[in-house]
């Protein structure tokens, strides 16, 4: 019976489809983004892809968490902690810093001197320690939506999901597929009960549980950290998980067919991320797994997180300047000149920030690995540990694994 593992020890560990992947999944965001910032979000939710709205971002975390998964075998907690602030932070502190210091400034409705003495302009630095705020003064007012980029809000999540990670690395959980396989559905419980336990709860009566539930555990954060240990869990039981491409095309049989006949009421059933969640990341390691062709133009590096993170405030902006778009049949044009721009960041970030910080991270990280006691998939998969981040290698040392791509 071929494998999960397998699959992946055929592909020496690097996997090309999880690069396409990624990008197919950063495209289709920002596909979606341009219906909800132009204001046609309703019309795209009444449309067959209203379950596409719940599937994508969980996609991303379940390939993070597989991908990821290989790098916390191989390093030590501290270096896999510096491997992730190394994927992180520059293009966060770049989008951040655009954002106040040359977006906002130019589309502000304040005089300079108050836009840089208000108190949201200072707040809105806090975005780099993950402490989300969407807002500047007075900057994209008068769009449907005035957040300035609204996709922050994946990235607390993501935080806490690698300290979860550390975590488990420090206790040697993630090489006991049984505990993380009992985190994952003590998560899950944990969330069906809260949902059960919070739902008659009116917002007079907010209380700590309910603040608790509706951040980790309701609405659409509820599918990120399950969704992440369930990767995990898969790349733990990988060499015994059937690679079984008849179930994965059943799975997207499945979807289409919800997206079509289902009612979006499915996902307010609490028992609904413990059904979708795991068949959703079987679904996503599967794609990632397929053999796929390289993508024209991506092979310079892995933009796919530049893509996700630069997107938002450059549909703004052609908002802000084209009203007119809102009210035009052609405002998914938003999709193609946002993509554009969003591409041209995330491959300028990509070479002027991440690329050199990787390599600077490579002199103190990589070359500590133990490679000792690790499989063929062990360690090709070092290649795509860091989900989003590809290193080079030169073809000298073609025998060692090349670092590839994002998480």
């Amino acid at each position: 019976m071929q494998t999960l593992g397998s699959a992946l020890d055929e592909q020496k560990g690097f996997a090309q489809g999880f690069d396409f992947l990624r990008i197919f999944l950063a495209t289709s965001i920002i596909g979606w983004h341009a219906a909800k910032l132009s204001g046609h979000v309703e019309m795209a939710r009444a449309s067959v892809f209203w379950f596409t709205e719940y599937m994508l971002v969980p996609m991303f975390f379940a390939l993070s968490g597989f991908l990821v998964a290989g790098s916390s075998m191989r390093l030590s907690t501290k270096n896999f902690l510096l491997n992730r602030a190394a994927r992180i932070l520059p293009a966060l502190i770049a989008d951040i810093v655009f954002a106040a210091l040359l977006i906002g400034p130019l589309v502000t409705t304040l005089p300079a001197r108050q836009y840089f003495a208000d108190a949201a302009f200072f707040a809105y630095f806090l975005n780099i320690t993950g402490w989300m705020q969407y807002s500047l003064p007075g900057v994209f007012e008068n769009n449907p939506l005035p957040e300035v980029n609204g996709a922050l809000w994946t990235v607390p999540f993501e935080i806490g999901c690698y300290v979860m990670l550390a975590g488990l690395m420090t206790t040697g959980a993630i090489r006991r597929p049984r505990w993380t396989l009992l985190l994952t559905y003590a998560v899950l419980m944990v969330g069906v009960h809260l949902t059960i336990a919070t739902s008659h709860l009116a917002g007079d009566h907010v209380s700590l549980l309910k603040t608790l539930a509706m951040n980790l555990f309701l609405f659409k954060g509820a599918a990120l950290l399950p969704s992440f240990l369930i990767g995990i869990v898969l790349y733990q039981l990988r060499h015994y998980v059937p690679f079984s491409k008849s179930i994965a095309i059943g799975l997207m049989c499945v979807a289409m067919l919800v997206s079509a006949f289902g009612n979006p009421n499915l996902l307010l059933s609490p028992v609904a991320p413990v059904i979708i969640l795991p068949l959703l990341g079987y679904l996503t390691v599967m794609m990632g797994l397929l053999p796929m062709p390289r993508l024209p133009g991506f092979e310079g590096g892995d933009y796919s997180y530049g893509l996700y993170l630069y997107h938002t405030p450059f549909l703004q902006l052609l908002i802000h300047y084209f009203p007119e778009v809102l009210t035009s049949d052609l405002w998914w044009m938003l999709f193609f000149a946002g993509f554009a721009l969003s591409l041209t960041a995330a491959a300028i970030s990509w070479h002027v920030l991440k690329y050199p910080v990787l390599r600077l991270r490579n002199s103190f990280v990589i070359r500590h690995r133990p490679e000792s006691g690790l499989g063929i998939g062990d360690r090709a998969h070092a290649a795509t540990a860091n989900l989003q981040l590809p290193i080079r290698q030169s073809p000298a040392s073609s025998s060692a694994p090349a670092d590839r791509r994002r998480s």
